[in-house]
């Protein structure tokens, strides 16, 4: 059967970069997130204070494709350079997935619990909610791109792929966002702590693009240590805020102000420490996928840079069935 309609469970990057690669080739897409807007972990939160880019707000390249793929990007004015290996987007780091999104049917807010038999070896979804339409959609193939223990359960109806992503883990980061009306007296834009529960500090609005926000000096966004986050996943926000603008504060080796604004935000799924060699799953038999930075683990590559090449993978697997 030719592949000629195609759902995108997930539109991060991965899920993206099939879809695109799908599209071009002549396949029609349709993407489906839970989330209010597209990029997943390359997202930007809007606040009174200005925005933050609270997930992975930058990234390098360590293969030769992904510096051309990053090279184009850039020259598009996607992106911007953050020091001379290090990318952002331009203005927020959603800049990128909102940029790749554009022409592609993306169906947000819309949470999709299973992937069901349509019969004639075709494939139906479910949303958690009812979704008008959703119904009536039939798939010729289906791709997963969202972490693996989410993809787990979206993947019963192939329990071979399922079982290969079973063993992954995801780490948790716990980030904190805040802003005061003053700079504030750091030695550098970028703080690493040796120990305690903040792995990084990094200041915000001083990033390419970035929007200035009246009445606001600076802001930072703060990203605690996977163990740290792992042992206090259901702490409840107001006590992660506190412990983090305490580290912090040791950090900078100051007594902080009360930030302007300040709030926390729990990724669950925030990097994969251990992922697969393989590049993608490909059940051609069944024609459903999975791709993101679960696989493709190769050289020094980052998530993102993992999640590009896993979706790109998969898409020219899927073309060469």
């Amino acid at each position: 059967m030719t592949i000629s309609h195609v759902a995108v469970i997930g539109a991060g990057l991965a899920g993206l970069t099939c879809a695109r690669e799908l599209a071009a080739a002549g396949v029609q897409v349709r993407l489906y997130d839970k989330s209010r807007g597209p990029g997943g972990r390359l997202s930007t939160r809007h606040s009174p204070a200005g925005p933050f880019d609270h997930g992975g707000a930058d990234f390098a390249a360590s293969g030769s494709d992904f510096a051309q793929q990053v090279s184009q990007w850039t020259e598009a004015g996607w992106l911007a350079g953050v020091d001379d290996a290090r990318h952002t987007g331009v203005g927020g780091m959603n800049a990128l997935p909102r940029a790749l999104a554009q022409g592609l049917a993306v169906q947000l807010d819309t949470e999709i619990a299973a992937i069901e038999p349509a019969g004639e070896g075709r494939w139906q979804l479910r949303a958690h909610q009812p979704v008008p339409g959703l119904a009536e959609q039939v798939f010729d193939a289906v791709v997963v791109a969202v972490p693996a223990e989410q993809a787990v359960p979206l993947l019963g109806v192939a329990p071979a792929l399922a079982e290969g992503v079973r063993p992954v883990r995801s780490e948790p980061t716990w980030t904190v966002m805040a802003a005061w009306p003053l700079a504030l007296p750091a030695r550098s834009e970028r703080l690493q702590p040796a120990s305690g529960p903040l792995r990084e500090a990094r200041r915000d609005d001083t990033r390419p693009g970035r929007e200035r926000v009246a009445g606001v000096g600076c802001r930072w966004v703060l990203h605690a240590t996977p163990d740290w986050s792992a042992n206090n996943l259901d702490a409840p926000p107001d006590q992660v805020l506190r412990r983090l603008l305490d580290a912090f504060g040791e950090a900078l080796g100051v007594r902080l102000a009360r930030p302007a604004h300040a709030v926390a935000h729990r990724w669950r799924y925030a990097q994969v420490p251990q992922p697969l060699s393989e590049p993608c799953s490909w059940e051609a038999t069944l024609r459903i996928g999975a791709c993101g930075d679960t696989w493709h683990a190769t050289g020094k590559a980052e998530g993102i840079e993992r999640a590009w090449l896993s979706g790109r993978a998969l898409a020219r697997a899927m073309q060469a069935t």
